[in-house]
């Protein structure tokens, strides 16, 4: 079994939340990945012809352009730790665009065109991909290959492996007139808020081949007390949780209803208690919203919903989980409200709210 496979990363995740477990902030061993002179001196001897796809994820024809999967359930049913029995041994088939709801198109000339049309619209809307750490990937040279209508926006902490990467692209990059410019680079710090791009300004999806992932295993184990966990150390919105700073920094760039997807190593039971905080988890795993309510003591203050359609699978043909979660949008955050104050019996009509919301003010009780 290896420690680095899905596997034993479950045996890890489960050793380190473990009750008895004799050190409780016992860390998986992990260098300082939210350090950028860590990245630098990693890539400093490497060139720009140098590629590492985390996970061995890419968009060949043989990767993710069109893979089999597994639908998982977001929480464990079993209390001998056997996952729930929800489609686990149903085995589907879908394409990268279709699971990630963004276009591609027949050949790279009619996603230029589509690409030069939509930036002649007055609208906002775009097909804006946003990949978070992107190393010295070629997963952003893939979507233009294969016809996605981009732009494709790489950004890393590293400015060492952006320059390389500057240098790998120059024929995305040239200011010459038969050169449509469809990708850009960025140096910046996913948990400072992406203070590089305007908010809503990303209309495909923001990708994440395995940032969120390192910084579990980084953080450490999360204190977790069942249903009336106080929270957990650097988990139920802390602001030094570095995911939950990642979170809120996507979901400022990102238009509403528009995803984000991430991969990881570690199973939903731990992934989403990270990014949503455990009572997020419990909601969802409820049927309540991902952040609807807090029952910690610090968080007493119902908080807006953000998120909305978790999903979750296990790719076959890789050692990973998949996860997408969507933004929400003003209807989602409509109903929400008029569904929290039915909960507490406050008369109210879902009508009132959709005008008053609309208006900028909350509807009277």
């Amino acid at each position: 079994m290896s420690i680095f496979g899905l596997r034993g990363r479950k045996f890890l995740d489960a050793l380190q939340h473990h009750p008895n477990f004799p050190n409780s902030r016992f860390r998986l061993p992990c260098p300082p990945y939210d350090n950028p002179a860590f990245w630098d001196q990693f890539y400093k001897d490497m060139t720009h012809d140098t590629v590492n796809e985390w996970g061995g994820v890419d968009l060949t024809s043989s990767g993710l352009l069109q893979f089999k999967y597994q639908k998982m359930p977001i929480a464990l049913k079993n209390s001998d730790g056997d996952d729930g029995a929800v489609d686990e041994q149903i085995i589907s088939t879908t394409t990268f665009a279709k699971w990630m709801d963004i276009t591609q198109l027949a050949t790279p000339e009619e996603a230029i065109q589509a690409y030069q049309l939509q930036r002649k619209s007055n609208n906002h809307k775009n097909e804006a991909i946003l990949i978070l750490g992107c190393g010295n990937s070629k997963i952003g040279e893939q979507l233009l290959i294969h016809s996605f209508i981009g732009p494709i926006l790489q950004l890393d902490i590293s400015s060492k492996v952006i320059q390389l990467m500057t240098q790998r692209y120059q024929n995305y990059l040239s200011s010459s007139s038969s050169v449509v410019k469809r990708m850009e680079f960025f140096v910046d710090d996913a948990t400072t808020g992406l203070t590089c791009l305007e908010p809503e300004s990303v209309g495909g999806v923001v990708i994440d081949k395995g940032l969120l992932d390192v910084l579990h295993c980084s953080l450490g184990p999360m204190v977790m007390n069942g249903d009336d966990t106080n929270g957990c150390d650097d988990c139920d919105g802390d602001d030094n949780n570095m995911i939950q700073r990642i979170m809120s920094s996507v979901h400022n760039v990102l238009q509403p209803s528009r995803p984000f997807v991430f991969f990881s190593r570690s199973e939903p039971q731990w992934m989403l208690r990270r990014v949503f905080g455990n009572d997020g988890y419990l909601d969802l795993v409820n049927g309540g919203s991902s952040n609807r309510r807090s029952s910690s003591k610090k968080q007493q203050q119902r908080r807006p919903k953000l998120w909305k359609d978790v999903e979750v699978i296990k790719l076959i043909d890789y050692d990973l989980m998949l996860y997408k979660v969507v933004k929400a949008d003003e209807d989602d955050v409509v109903e929400e409200e008029y569904r929290h104050d039915r909960e507490q019996k406050i008369s109210v009509t879902r009508r009132s709210y959709v005008k008053r919301l609309k208006g900028g003010s909350k509807p009277k009780r």
